[in-house]
């Protein structure tokens, strides 16, 4: 039997998530007063307990009926995730930013393009010509 960790939110945090859901339920879509909502914290993973910064990749927001039946019929995370990866990209962002986590700007690595352009065209020269 896995161990669910307890996930703490002030009653602001948890209303503020279910409103940035559209106070809906994520996996049945039915509409709902904020109180008939719960927070579900999606099954660990691999063993792992302990859910990453960005916390909205590990909940869902369900209604009393859809949570309970998650658990008794112990939908699979990978359905789970999907349900979350299914979000809208605003959804996503309010729900980060009321959870306090900012994703951190990609940059990307200081590369000299030119170079591996060099290098890769005359790899490229090389494999058509031939070694010889």
């Amino acid at each position: 039997m896995a161990t669910e960790l307890p996930l703490r939110l002030n009653l602001a945090k948890e209303r503020a998530v279910k409103r940035a859901a559209g106070l809906r339920c994520e996996l049945c879509g039915g509409e709902f007063p904020s109180f008939l909502l719960e927070i579900h914290l999606l099954p660990p993973g691999g063993g792992v307990i302990e859910p990453g910064p960005d916390l909205q990749r590990e909940i869902l927001v369900l209604c009393a009926r859809c949570h309970r039946d998650v658990h008794a019929c112990r939908l699979p995370r990978a359905d789970q995730k999907e349900l979350v990866r299914s979000r809208r990209a605003g959804v996503r962002r309010e729900i980060r930013t009321i959870l306090g986590y900012n994703p951190m700007p990609y940059t990307p690595p200081d590369v000299d393009l030119a170079a591996i352009y060099e290098e890769t065209r005359q790899l490229s020269g090389f494999l058509v010509n031939g070694a010889g």
